[in-house]
């Protein structure tokens, strides 16, 4: 075999190792991308309704009596029958009377919602 035919045969192996590789990452990011984000939503045995929307990549929820518990990478929220909580810190009070509360996490910032109106907001 000439040298020039090994180099040729080399580059054509790499060529098609690096397009592989590449497709391999595009279908990667594709998965991850259309993964991400998310909502749940419950009632709990009140009747209240709570829904959560989150755009993060990881979202676990438990409801379980009156409580409901949404677990994100950085957030532990808890919806009580009067109190909405981020990671242990009370943000806001709510009335028991409520029917439905909003959740949103979107960029860092978890927002309340209470029939629809906003009662609060927590940023990381």
């Amino acid at each position: 075999m000439s040298p020039r035919f090994q180099i040729s045969v080399w580059l054509k192996r790499a060529c098609v190792v690096l397009a592989l590789m590449a497709m391999v990452l595009v279908a990667g990011v594709l998965v991850l991308a259309a993964t991400s984000g998310g909502s749940t939503s419950g009632t709990l045995a009140s009747g209240r309704v709570v829904t959560a929307s989150v755009d993060a990549w990881y979202l676990e929820t438990h409801f379980s009596g009156d409580t409901a518990q949404i677990k994100t990478p950085h957030f532990l929220i808890m919806v009580t029958p009067e109190q909405l909580t981020v990671n242990a810190r009370p943000v806001a009070t709510i009335d028991a009377a409520v029917k439905a509360v909003g959740v949103n996490v979107k960029g860092g910032t978890v927002t309340f919602l209470a029939n629809g109106k906003s009662v609060g907001t927590y940023s990381r």
